[in-house]
């Protein structure tokens, strides 16, 4: 793997002209809601952006003016963002003072262009989160001071926003082949308790992830796959020669954390709990097979375990199940991620928590439900119940600490005219009889506009479908789970001057 340099140091008179007038900033963006987020951000901070909407626009902006730096995303029409860094590259003088950003969506795009690390001084992945593109600003901006030597590796790490190698407990234990190499990408460790996360090597290291945990907090940690073949047990998959799997890492750490820190704590948690808590802090689906499989995301615990606490979670409103090609999908609802954040009990033995109670909410009757009376073949469970009606899930939302943020830095007024955007996109997106390439580019695009806005269910959808169309892959579970987001939230958001609470920066969806 090539190894990646500080950024060229600005002069001293540049620098301190920075923090007078702010940055010089290119934007070369096509989609027009992140057009006015990032533009919105950025000028709150005191720089100033041009927009290009295209590559071509881009070099004529770039030929006219003097910009400091160059956001640019990567799915541009015409020129992608990698082929149009390398122009801008060869084009600015004098050389090395310029600085790039790429900005992507795609996890199998941008970053895993060979070069990308050596052609942009930092890559930021969306949905943009306003932290991420200040610091990365502040970086940029400052003057790069002649530290001392750091290790390849802990550079890659800074680019991507860690401020050291991960620590990761490798299972199984004893795996000698990629040892030499993971001890120079992490910093390998013996406790779970000190590990960022868990590398898989192969099958055997399922059985001990899966162990770790079912044994309580240790394991709400990612799991990284080290072969394309285990990809469908962990969380993501990491190959040191891949430049993108070095950004999903740093980006899956941080995420774990954040959300681990939010929930409340709980030394020995349940089945149903410990089910919740990693559903939420690793924000993914649950996959229950009808046939049995040996590369299946699992919790640790006994398939019969594991039924009854999907249907506690169920009745109770915190999960929504529906039937998948490969058997059954179990998906946390709002209610589910906030019962853990507001510290609301979970009951396994049957009846909806506190949280259902409190809010009114009354379990659904499985009659004439889509999955009432259907009968899952989940190995391990002699008697399947039926599962609630799916369709009784709270309505995803958006999340109000990234509302709240939005609101404190661009004011009420921009957060409302990006959401009005993204409710007329929702409706004009993913319609019958629309083709591969047109289904992922709409997913592409909402990944940022919805999950900037903090609607993180939808973006994640969003993101899932458009990988499954790229790899080529039956996207129709995808799709429908898409279009089932995309209705609810376009069904329920108020009209303009019905939005009580807005001004306390609190969007009422």
């Amino acid at each position: 793997m090539s190894s990646l340099l500080p950024p060229s140091a600005a002069s001293e008179s540049s620098a301190e002209a920075h923090a007078r007038t702010g940055l010089r900033i290119l934007l070369v963006e096509d989609d027009p809601s992140s057009q006015e987020l990032i533009r919105a951000l950025c000028e709150r901070r005191g720089d100033r952006v041009e927009i290009a909407a295209d590559g071509f626009q881009g070099l004529r902006r770039l030929a006219e003016g003097e910009h400091d730096i160059v956001l640019i995303d990567y799915h541009l029409p015409e020129m992608d963002g990698y082929a149009l860094a390398r122009l801008m590259k060869e084009l600015s003088r004098p050389a090395g003072r310029l600085r790039l950003v790429g900005i992507t969506a795609d996890r199998h795009g941008l970053a895993a262009r060979r070069g990308a690390d050596q052609l942009f001084d930092a890559i930021l992945v969306k949905p943009l989160r306003p932290a991420d593109l200040f610091g990365t600003l502040d970086r940029l901006a400052q003057r790069a001071a002649p530290a001392a030597q750091s290790a390849p590796a802990d550079e890659l790490w800074a680019r991507r926003g860690l401020k050291a190698r991960p620590t990761a407990l490798l299972y199984p234990e004893g795996a000698t082949g990629p040892v030499e190499a993971l001890s120079q990408a992490f910093r390998l460790v013996a406790s779970a308790d000190e590990a960022d996360l868990v590398l898989v090597a192969d099958e055997a290291g399922l059985g001990a992830l899966r162990a770790l945990r079912a044994a309580g907090p240790a394991g709400l940690v990612p799991s990284v796959a080290l072969t394309d073949r285990l990809g469908p047990a962990c969380d993501l998959v990491f190959q040191v020669g891949d430049p993108e799997a070095w950004t999903a890492v740093a980006a899956a750490s941080r995420g774990f954390r954040e959300r681990r820190a939010a929930l409340p704590p709980d030394a020995a948690p349940d089945v149903t709990s410990r089910l919740l808590r990693l559903l939420v802090v690793a924000e993914r689906d649950l996959t229950l097979h009808r046939d049995a499989t040996d590369l299946a995301y699992e919790t640790g615990d006994s398939p019969a375990s594991r039924m009854a606490a999907v249907l506690a979670l169920a009745q109770a409103g915190l999960v929504h199940c529906e039937p998948c090609l490969q058997g059954m999908r179990v998906a946390v609802t709002e209610a589910g991620r906030a019962s853990l954040l507001r510290r609301q009990p979970v009951s396994a033995e049957g009846g909806a928590p506190a949280l259902a109670k409190a809010s009114a909410w009354a379990p659904p009757s499985v009659k004439g439900g889509p999955l009432a009376g259907r009968a899952w073949s989940v190995p391990g469970v002699t008697e399947q119940p039926s599962m609630p009606d799916s369709n009784a899930h709270a309505p995803p939302t958006a999340n109000p600490e990234t509302v709240a943020e939005l609101c404190r830095l661009i004011g009420t007024d921009h957060v409302e005219r990006l959401r009005e955007r993204l409710i007329e996109m929702l409706k004009a997106s993913f319609v019958d009889g629309a083709d591969a390439a047109t289904l992922a580019r709409e997913a592409h695009i909402l990944v940022s506009a919805a999950g900037s806005l903090g609607f993180d269910h939808l973006a994640a959808r969003c993101r899932s479908l458009e990988c499954t169309i790229r790899s080529q892959r039956d996207y129709r579970d995808e799709l429908m789970q898409v279009r089932r987001a995309a209705k609810e939230i376009a069904d329920r958001q108020p009209k303009r001057r019905g939005l009580p609470g807005l001004k306390t920066c609190s969007l009422p969806v």
